[in-house]
């Protein structure tokens, strides 16, 4: 289990355990745009974001690339707690959040009803720790940066390179050596790349939404060239906004998979024309056409859609919900058709 991953540390947890831990915590559902605090502030709580984007900045940042973005399962303001410390960072939501809230005041109540929580968040703060050591380590000796994703968030790496303002290549490797993924970046922003068969702001996506992504990571300074992967499909956004819309399209796909929990059901024609005009929003109307005409032939999966299609899987998820929900297709398992509905 990852130490930071705070639902599967749950999912290890007797029913007795887990009610204390609901009952020596509060949820807070905070909107978007509120501060959570400041720097000099007690450090009193310790959060875990439950759903939502939060920006960390630090006190005396003089850019935004000094800030850092959590999400779903991230823990902050532990350190302060446990070091009896003021907060050291302004932290507050770039969309509505809930946030479970423990409170120091609770702690010897957690210790003796919950101890594994304890254990949970050692490990955590270590393993973040770590990661902070060996990416500045890394850095300090050369222009290279590299490990293995079971040592290394997505996010940390992203925001390292992002931060070094350095001109180079990320690439990530599988376990057999594979090269699966490349992106070129320029004075710390991603320029072009591709993870897998997409490329552009899709393939970014989708490498962030890609569940148990296994192997190694470089990042080289020295390569002007993504290697050997397609570069016509142009990034524009700003570092900030590509890794913002990714976490969020992360939070999105995870509630979209309630709807189709099976991403190997099948899906089938239910209606002999597509009406267009019934998906909602408009921007899925190209990816829903696309999936119509891939079902024409025969019944397919999302997961085989995902493979012949050119957008990531949230489009995809998008776009069969919406097909399902008009009646369009149907699912093989109706209890998931149900859901959508």
């Amino acid at each position: 289990m990852p130490a930071g991953d705070f639902f599967a540390f749950c999912t290890s947890l007797q029913p007795l355990e887990l009610k204390a831990l609901g009952a020596l915590s509060q949820v807070r559902h905070i909107p978007e745009n509120e501060t959570i605090y400041v720097p000099g502030d007690v450090g009193d709580t310790i959060y875990i974001i439950n759903r939502g984007l939060l920006e960390m900045v630090q006190a005396n940042a003089k850019s935004s690339v000094a800030a850092t973005y959590l999400s779903r399962g991230d823990v902050f303001g532990d350190l302060e707690v446990l070091a009896d410390l003021p907060r050291r960072h302004t932290v507050r939501t770039c969309e509505p959040a809930s946030l479970q809230c423990f409170d120091r005041q609770d702690f010897p109540e957690l210790v003796r009803r919950v101890p594994a929580f304890f254990r949970y968040l050692s490990g955590s703060l270590a393993a973040r720790l770590l990661r902070a050591h060996d990416a500045v380590l890394s850095q300090s000796h050369c222009l290279e940066l590299s490990g293995n994703l079971a040592n290394f968030d997505l996010v940390t790496i992203y925001q390292t390179i992002a931060n070094s303002s350095k001109t180079g290549e990320l690439s990530i490797r599988d376990a057999s050596g594979e090269l699966v993924s490349a992106f070129f970046f320029e004075s710390g922003r991603p320029k072009s790349g591709q993870f897998r068969h997409l490329t552009g702001e899709e393939a970014f996506w989708q490498l962030f939404l890609t569940e148990e992504l296994r192997g190694t990571f470089t990042f080289s300074s020295d390569k002007q060239e993504v290697s050997g992967l397609i570069r016509t499909a142009q990034m524009n956004r700003s570092s900030d906004d590509l890794l913002i819309n990714a976490l969020q399209s992360r939070d999105q796909l995870n509630d979209l998979r309630k709807h189709i929990p099976d991403a190997g059901a099948t899906l089938r024609r239910q209606r002999r024309e597509l009406e267009v005009g019934e998906i909602a929003p408009p921007n899925l109307h190209s990816v829903a056409a696309e999936i119509w005409r891939r079902l024409f032939n025969r019944p397919m999966s999302v997961t085989e859609l995902y493979q012949h299609l050119a957008v990531s899987e949230l489009k995809i998820y998008q776009a069969v919900c919406e097909l399902v929900r008009s009646g369009h297709l149907v699912l093989s398992d109706s209890i998931s058709a149900e859901k959508v509905a």
